[in-house]
């Protein structure tokens, strides 16, 4: 069977460096099992949309147990219930650092929220302590989108 997209040589390792630096859990031999359904997925799981590239493809996990479920669209890897920023969520999601020239260290933060497909925060601070004070506040501010 042909691969959907062509892979870079260390694709494989890389992969797995990134899905378990994700808390996603697996054994050797259901990562061997996994690899290949991801690499091989052209469609999304659950909306059957087409891949356009292999930056398309997501590996959705349920956040609280690691457990793997699908290989998935960015659209419908966003829209999952349980992809919510968790309390002690600092740096993954919601909070990057991100390349900025205004600031003395060449970097900040940017906090992004965004629910079924829209932005609905993006803020940059200087700290990261001040992100995650940025972050807090919103949630508070803004129960309903959480509960």
């Amino acid at each position: 069977m042909e691969l959907p997209f062509k892979l870079y040589k260390q694709h494989k390792t890389k992969t797995e460096y990134q899905w378990k630096r994700k808390d996603m859990i697996f054994t050797p031999d259901e990562f061997e099992e996994i690899y290949k359904k991801y690499i091989y997925s052209t469609n999304c799981e659950l909306c059957d949309v087409l891949f356009p590239n292999s930056r398309n493809r997501h590996l959705d996990h349920d956040h609280l147990t690691g457990k793997i479920r699908n290989v998935v669209c960015p659209k419908c890897n966003r829209q999952k219930q349980d992809n919510k920023p968790r309390e002690t969520n600092t740096g993954e999601r919601n909070i990057c650092k991100a390349k900025n020239k205004e600031y003395k260290q060449g970097y900040g933060f940017q906090i992004r929220i965004i629910r079924n497909g829209k932005r609905i925060l993006a803020k940059r601070t200087k700290t990261l302590e001040e992100a995650v004070i940025v972050r807090d506040t919103f949630i508070r501010e803004h129960p309903e989108i959480y509960s």
